[in-house]
């Protein structure tokens, strides 16, 4: 048996040998179009609303951004975090402070991108004047919160630079991993801030031309691995194209017919993102303050109803942490009838009455009514959806003005502490008025362990107490779908970050 075992194990590995190398022939079988034909054209892209870098919220201006700018850390071919202009990383041995190492960088302007630029960008970063929505990504950075606050200067922050080629940040507390948010595009090196056209990239692209319908972006030969990028062009279009346009990339909006996805000439890659749909409640409204009743709901909840609403891309899910790819075991042993009909004897009633609050959305329509028809198999549970405009919807939310909310959230950065701070007690987005010391001491445990691997366990601790108190109940995993030319190659699809990456990309002929 062992000899067989031993057998097996090498013919395995043998036959993903043989699969590498045959993979690798094919790809190098494959010819690329002439020079002047390397072009990537994107088709129904919104387009770009912000050039700065610290200001930058929205998917298509980060993108854009990602692609003209790189930083520290970059999103790779495959998608995956890894070294932009680190040349190399050491830790202090206390693990406090991070000193990089950098390449040489400079900017189609010929300005230098050195180890000052980057501390020049991270003080306005955290200044709180600059006002950016992303200063908190420096909290764990030396007196990063209390820049941000107002209550020191940014030239305290924990950053200096050694001389012109060294960087060195030091941390609050020690902590594995934390070079990976640096890949964030709010730590992109912007050298100076004006319109898209006058943007001074020191990435791989340069901003071309941009108006109401297009951006088109050009190589930029003064990148330091500009050697290594095989594009000499990315056009990307407002106007979706779908039944006029068979070739390039087209994010499938919500509801496209099978039928136009047949008649495109390219692969369809569905795309999970970081983000997580799921209900919220505001455990200081009736009957929501009842954990009880929050977990009848929990239970009761048949996540298999909604696969039919769902875009192709997205997903049902039981977690929080919909980045994690370890299980949760979180279960409930009452039935949600019992625990139900337990809850309104306790209250003493024979119905109850919640509202659903969401937004004008088609999808998001969809599910609040799968979320009705599903929640009122609860015998005596009434449920009425109002739908409000999208920005009308969220003010209302973080006033507390609600009871039940179909909710989601994007984190900013690839950490488990970007879903979970917000149900933290005193913490300016909780907006459940969740208060849980359990909760809170797991969370000053994870924030306090040096290693990632035990403190991300810390964290699925916290994530699993949340699910147990059901102050939230995850419905689906955001996703996008992607109708690609099947001449492209190499195009990376982060689950967070920008929306793609095309820095070597490249084209092939038919």
């Amino acid at each position: 048996m062992k000899r067989f075992i031993i057998g097996a194990a090498l013919l395995g590995s043998v036959l993903i040998l043989f699969l590498i190398i045959w993979n690798g022939q094919r790809e190098q079988a494959r010819e690329l179009v002439p020079q002047e034909e390397q072009v990537v054209t994107i088709h129904g892209e919104t387009l770009p609303e912000q050039p700065n870098t610290l200001l930058a919220i929205d998917p298509s201006s980060q993108t854009i951004l990602s692609h003209v700018y790189e930083g520290l850390y970059r999103f790779g071919a495959d998608g995956e975090i890894e070294p932009g202009l680190v040349e190399k990383l050491t830790r202090s041995e206390d693990g406090a402070t991070y000193t990089f190492s950098l390449k040489p960088s400079q900017t189609v302007g010929g300005k230098a991108v050195t180890a000052e630029t980057f501390v020049d960008h991270f003080r306005k970063l955290a200044d709180d004047d600059t006002n950016s929505p992303f200063s908190f990504l420096l909290e764990d950075v030396k007196n990063g919160k209390a820049i941000s606050l107002g209550t020191a200067e940014p030239e305290t922050l924990g950053i200096k630079a050694v001389d012109a080629q060294t960087l060195e940040l030091t941390l609050e507390r020690p902590m594995e991993g934390f070079e990976e948010i640096l890949a964030m595009p709010a730590f992109l090196p912007q050298t100076a801030i004006g319109a898209w056209q006058e943007l001074d990239a020191n990435g791989p692209f340069q901003i071309e031309s941009i108006d109401a319908a297009q951006v088109t972006l050009t190589k930029n030969e003064s990148y330091h691995d500009a050697s290594n990028v095989t594009l000499e062009r990315i056009i990307m279009w407002a106007d979706e194209a779908l039944g006029t346009e068979a070739t390039g990339i087209h994010p499938l909006p919500y509801g496209t017919e099978e039928s136009v996805i047949d008649s495109l000439e390219s692969e369809i890659i569905d795309v999970p993102r970081s983000g997580v749909f799921y209900l919220k409640s505001n455990v200081d409204e009736y009957p929501f303050d009842d954990p009880d009743f929050r977990r009848s709901l929990a239970i009761a909840l048949d996540r298999e109803a909604f696969t039919d609403t769902l875009a192709r891309a997205e997903q049902t899910t039981d977690r929080l942490l919909v980045t994690d790819r370890s299980a949760q075991d979180v279960s409930f042993e009452e039935d949600a009838s019992s625990l139900f009909e337990s809850v309104k004897e306790r209250y003493e009633e024979e119905t109850i009455d919640i509202e659903l609050l969401s937004f004008v959305d088609e999808e998001a329509r969809q599910i609040a009514e799968t979320i009705e028809t599903e929640l009122e198999k609860l015998p005596g549970l009434s449920v009425s959806i109002t739908e409000l405009p999208l920005g009308d919807k969220v003010r209302k939310e973080v006033a507390g003005d609600y009871a039940l909310s179909l909710s989601g959230w994007q984190p900013d950065y690839p950490a488990f502490s970007a879903y979970l701070t917000q149900f933290e007690t005193g913490n300016y987005l909780n907006s459940s008025g969740y208060k849980d010391e359990t909760f809170d001491r797991l969370m000053e445990e994870a924030r306090s362990t040096e290693v990632l691997v035990a403190r991300n366990e810390a964290y699925r601790q916290a994530e699993k107490r949340l699910l147990e108190e059901a102050v939230v109940i995850p419905i689906y995993q955001a996703g996008r779908s992607y109708a690609v030319d099947s001449t492209y190659a190499e195009i990376g699809f982060p689950v967070i970050g920008p929306s793609y990456v095309l820095t070597f990309s490249k084209v092939y002929k038919k």
